[in-house]
């Protein structure tokens, strides 16, 4: 007869859900919202002229336990840009951050997901780790939130990032999560911080 294996000692079906391009005073605000009625830790990358717009909403992120990330100070391209100008970008953006919260910043992920080995050197040198998504869904293009929704769960994988976004332009983010995050639960994946995904 075959031992069954028990379920505490199945490996875990981690997952890391992350927002780029925030905060903002509209979707952000919906976005925690949903995260704290499911209990769920998230990562925010977030821009540095919007941290300077909002804020009171980056503390709202902060004080709500979430992790935040750089995701530069004006969102360019950044292998299009010079050594000099890169390294501003993140390090405008890390200070904006810090000026409002007062903690260090771990990870960096880069607009666009455009990054070389320029990039990586100079996150490397501010101490910054590079993180991009698994899983990606698509939510910037403005799609509705049962678009969103397939994009994410036929997707999922133990260990992997989604990357949802945080901005008025992702229209469908705050309708779609909850049935993500539902789901996701119903399949046997549990959310984590990048810091323990990583782990």
């Amino acid at each position: 007869m075959q031992r069954q294996t028990p379920e505490s000692a199945l490996p875990p079906r981690h997952l890391a859900i992350t927002f780029d391009d925030g905060p903002d005073g509209d979707m952000t605000p919906k976005i925690l919202s949903t995260l704290r009625d499911y209990g769920v830790p998230a990562t925010f990358f977030c821009i540095g002229e919007q941290v300077e717009r909002f804020p009171d909403i980056l503390k709202a992120i902060h004080d709500a336990g979430h992790e935040l990330g750089n995701h530069t100070m004006t969102h360019p391209h950044l292998t299009k840009l010079t050594d000099a100008e890169i390294e501003r970008e993140l390090r405008e953006c890390q200070a904006a951050i810090e000026k409002v919260v007062q903690v260090p910043i771990r990870y960096f992920r880069p607009p666009y997901g455009d990054i070389d080995d320029r990039v990586r050197r100079i996150a490397a040198s501010l101490h910054e780790e590079v993180v991009l998504w698994d899983v990606d869904s698509l939510d910037w293009s403005g799609i509705p939130g049962p678009a969103v929704a397939a994009n994410v769960l036929p997707k999922l994988k133990p260990g992997a990032i989604i990357l949802m976004h945080a901005g008025p332009f992702a229209k469908g983010t705050p309708e779609a999560l909850p049935y993500v995050l539902e789901v996701a639960v119903a399949m046997g994946y549990d959310f984590v911080p990048l810091a323990k995904l990583h782990g």
